[in-house]
C-alpha cells in the first residue's frame, strides 16, 4: 500500500488543482471578451458585499448572477472534456451497439454541452441561459455534467465548486481587470489545449488594478 501512496497522492492534487485553476482561468477570460457581463457580475458583487470587506462563502448562495457565470463557464469549458476513463462491469447494448463487458470508455462531455438541440447557441458565452434554472452539478441534469454523474461522480464535487466560486468572485470582486494596450475582446484567442483539462492554448496577459495600484500579471 506504502508504494502506492505518492501515485495517489499526485492524482489528488492533479485533480483538484489544474481543473480549478483552468476553470477560474477561462472565467476570467470569458469576462474580459465580454466587458458587459463582467460589469452585471461586478455591480451584484458590490450590491451583496460592498466595497469594505472580500468575499466569504456564506456570500455566494446571494450571488446568483454569478453562479450562472460558473455554471455557463463550466458548460463552454469543461475541466475534463472527456471525464475520467470508465469500465462497465457487464456487456450491454447501448443505441444498438454492443459493449463488452470492461471495456474502457469515455464520455464526451464537449459535445454534449455544445449539442443545439439542448442549448440555445451552444458555443456562445450566455450566463443568462441559467439565471432562474433549476439544473445543477450534482449529476440528474445531463445536458450539465462537468464533474460526471452516478456513483462515479467526481468525489470533490463540492470542494472544487466553492473554490471556483469563491476565487473568481474574490477576483472580479476586489479588482477591475483590463486587456493589455493593444488588445481587444475581438482578437483574443479562445483556442484551448487538449489535455486532462482545457487551458488556454496560448495564455493570455492581463493588466488589472485597483483604486491604489496597478499590478501586471503575465501567464
Amino acid at each position: 500500500m506504502l508504494i502506492y501512496m505518492p501515485h495517489y497522492v499526485q492524482g489528488f492534487l492533479t485533480a483538484g488543482t489544474e481543473t480549478s485553476a483552468t476553470t477560474i482561468e477561462w472565467g476570467l477570460v470569458e469576462l474580459l471578451k465580454h466587458p458587459e457581463i463582467m460589469k452585471k457580475t461586478q455591480d451584484e458583487l458590490d450590491g451583496v458585499v460592498g466595497h469594505h470587506r472580500i468575499v466569504n462563502e456564506n456570500d455566494i448562495p446571494r450571488l446568483k448572477y454569478l453562479q450562472a457565470v460558473v455554471k455557463e463557464t463550466f458548460h463552454l469549458h469543461s475541466p475534463t472534456p472527456l471525464l475520467l476513463p470508465h469500465e462497465n462491469m457487464k456487456s450491454c447494448e447501448i443505441g444498438g451497439y454492443y459493449i463488452p463487458a470492461k471495456t474502457r470508455t469515455f464520455v464526451k462531455i464537449w459535445a454534449i454541452h455544445r449539442d443545439p438541440s439542448v442549448y440555445e447557441n451552444p458555443f456562445d458565452f450566455n450566463p443568462e441561459r441559467f439565471v432562474g434554472s433549476e439544473i445543477d452539478f450534482k449529476g440528474k441534469d445531463f445536458q450539465l455534467l462537468p464533474f460526471g454523474s452516478g456513483r462515479r461522480i467526481c468525489p470533490g464535487l463540492s470542494l472544487g465548486l466553492m473554490t471556483v466560486q469563491i476565487v473568481l468572485a474574490r477576483l472580479i470582486h476586489s479588482f477591475t481587470w483590463k486587456l493589455p494596450f493593444g488588445e481587444t475582446p475581438e482578437n483574443m484567442d479562445m483556442n484551448e489545449l487538449f489535455g486532462l483539462a482545457t487551458p488556454k492554448a496560448i495564455p493570455t496577459s492581463n493588466c488589472y488594478s485597483t483604486t491604489s495600484f496597478t499590478i501586471v500579471f503575465n501567464s
